[in-house]
């Protein structure tokens, strides 16, 4: 893949930090997902709360930041290459996510209506329905972030790093009314802020306020932050929620995950142009294209498995339950995680020879579309569908075993102004054209 004159070369760390991130999340969710099977009914055990040891592992799991990180510079990046308007890269930003997505909660909302139809018990419906659905959570914020990236780019190039670290100071500040000021509602904007820190990071090192020593500077100073945050409290050691405890560093983010998150944003910058040389010069890099097409529908799809495995193997007894923790229950693992990836690589096929004539339909039917959406009517669509994704990830695709009525509609409205219908005026679509054909 060769550079276009005159264009900056690609970042490939970022790529492989992108899929690196998305891996190692559906590696932690397979490897904690402990699914039961008693009296007829499936439950689940939480493995962070039964084994507090291996809190400290979700130091190694916890990517989310990563994944966000890699999205601000991928968004800078792409907002500064786009030869059009801010309506039409909105709109293409928008159309990338959430096609694959809707294709996903297409599929999820029509086994839920089979489901519905049959003798399935509805409590059972919903859990299973909420399982399928809770890893969405992250969507709603990512269309937020995209959304606004134009401004995100214009605020670092005014204000320069001044911009995550009033973030980061904010987060920090509504901690404190949130957990020493008696207003635990307060904490629910750090949903948005706490990742919005993380993701102008990543739109900061793209603009190039991440060089020489500063990362270096960014990861010393976020690690000594973090130990004293620890140290004094009230933030846990575990970087992932566990259930019982007062304060959960990620539900929402907080001061604690945001020093943890620009620890690893200066780890990984410091190591970016290594990691890009090395791949310039590697046959590794042939696989890196492929890979980002494919980590989105990974990453969605990733519960079906642990799904359709706990149907196939627990009710006809064909893998033990052994007590949680205990070696017997270390040894499952090994088939467990084997059954997924195979069920994983089942899944993905058709997907993968499905993507890109989707992908085509998808552009020809929104050019079809008889209206132009300028950038209000994106935005409106961008959060009327965050908005639905939200109520998808809290409440699953069958809450108390019902369909999902008005969240479906919601949802269909959202997608339809955030990707369909003309997003530049005819005169621009040409400009766009031409310069893409010079390209």
């Amino acid at each position: 893949m060769s550079e276009r004159a005159g264009q900056t070369p690609r970042e490939l760390s970022v790529d492989l930090y992108r899929v690196v991130a998305i891996l190692v999340v559906v590696a932690g969710h397979w490897l904690a997902a402990s699914i039961t099977f008693r009296d007829g009914r499936f439950g689940d055990e939480n493995v962070l709360a039964s084994m507090p040891w291996t809190q400290w592992m979700t130091w190694l799991f916890q990517v989310i930041p990563v994944f966000f990180l890699v999205a601000g510079y991928a968004g800078a990046a792409s907002w500064a290459r786009w030869p059009g308007r801010w309506p039409g890269w909105l709109r293409h930003r928008l159309a990338a996510v959430l096609t694959p997505t809707t294709v996903y909660v297409a599929v999820m909302l029509a086994v839920v209506a089979a489901l519905r139809r049959s003798t399935v018990d509805p409590s059972q419906l919903a859990f299973g329905a909420w399982a399928l659905a809770f890893h969405l959570w992250f969507l709603p914020v990512y269309l937020l972030l995209v959304s606004v990236t134009p401004l995100a780019v214009a605020a670092q190039r005014r204000w320069g790093l001044a911009v995550p670290a009033v973030l980061a100071l904010v987060v920090g500040a509504i901690d404190v009314a949130a957990l020493a000021g008696g207003v635990p509602a307060a904490g629910s904007v750090n949903y948005l802020l706490g990742w919005a820190a993380v993701y102008q990071l990543g739109v900061a090192w793209c603009t190039g306020a991440l060089r020489g020593a500063r990362p270096a500077l960014l990861a010393a100073g976020a690690v000594a932050v973090l130990a004293v945050l620890l140290w004094l409290g009230p933030y846990p050691a575990s970087m992932v929620g566990v259930p019982g405890e007062a304060v959960r560093n990620t539900s929402p983010p907080n001061f604690a995950l945001i020093a943890f998150s620009a620890a690893q944003a200066g780890l990984l910058v410091m190591a970016a142009s290594a990691v890009t040389a090395r791949l310039r010069h590697s046959s590794r890099r042939r696989v890196l294209a492929p890979a980002n097409r494919t980590v989105m529908a990974v990453y969605l799809w990733h519960m079906v498995p642990v799904a359709v495995v706990a149907l196939a193997a627990y009710p006809g007894g064909l893998l033990p339950q052994p007590v949680l923790g205990s070696a017997g229950w270390w040894v499952t693992r090994v088939p467990w995680l084997t059954g997924l990836i195979v069920v994983m690589a089942v899944v993905l096929l058709p997907l993968a020879l499905a993507q890109p004539r989707l992908t085509r339909y998808v552009s020809a039917l929104a050019e079809r579309v008889p209206i132009r959406l300028y950038g209000p009517v994106l935005l409106v669509g961008a959060a009327i569908s965050a908005f639905a994704l939200y109520r998808f990830a809290i409440d699953g695709f069958a809450p108390d075993g019902q369909f999902p009525t008005l969240t479906t509609v919601v949802y269909v409205v959202g997608v339809t102004l955030a990707t369909f219908g003309r997003a530049e005026p005819q005169s621009e679509r040409g400009v766009v054209a031409e310069r893409a054909g010079r390209g």
